[in-house]
């Protein structure tokens, strides 16, 4: 049996959190949560991630710092980015910044998923 992947999911309000965890846990993945950047940096050095999807407005430091954190300490780890206040620039800086996809809130489910199985298999073939 193929083993589970990890996503771990950063966002600093615990119902989107939450949600965005049962969402990924119907779709066969295993999930981390972190409420802000430190946590989510602690959890990449103890735990196996296989995919980092962040909120990008969260206290400093912001989902952009984690982005840029990750790609230098994981430079093969895909990271999705989420917003609220998603526009063309944003998506532009994340996609300049390293992302592997990008989307608004609220999102569809379908293509949430999407994204992250692009994700995955870019790494799978990367690694």
């Amino acid at each position: 049996m193929d083993e589970l992947k990890n996503i771990l999911v950063v966002d600093n309000h615990q119902n989107i959190l939450d949600l965005i965890s049962n969402l990924l846990q119907m779709f066969k993945y295993q999930t981390l949560c972190a409420l802000d950047t430190e946590t989510a940096l602690k959890l990449l050095e103890e735990k196996k991630v296989d995919c980092v999807i962040t909120d990008v407005e969260m206290p400093k430091p912001s989902g952009f710092d984690l982005l840029d954190e990750v790609k230098k300490k994981y430079p093969q780890l895909p990271v999705i980015m989420i917003s609220s206040y998603a526009n063309p620039k944003m998506e532009k800086q994340a996609e300049k910044n390293g992302a592997s996809g990008f989307t608004g809130k609220p999102f569809r489910i379908e293509t949430l998923q999407k994204m992250i199985e692009k994700a995955l298999g870019i790494r799978e073939k990367n690694c």
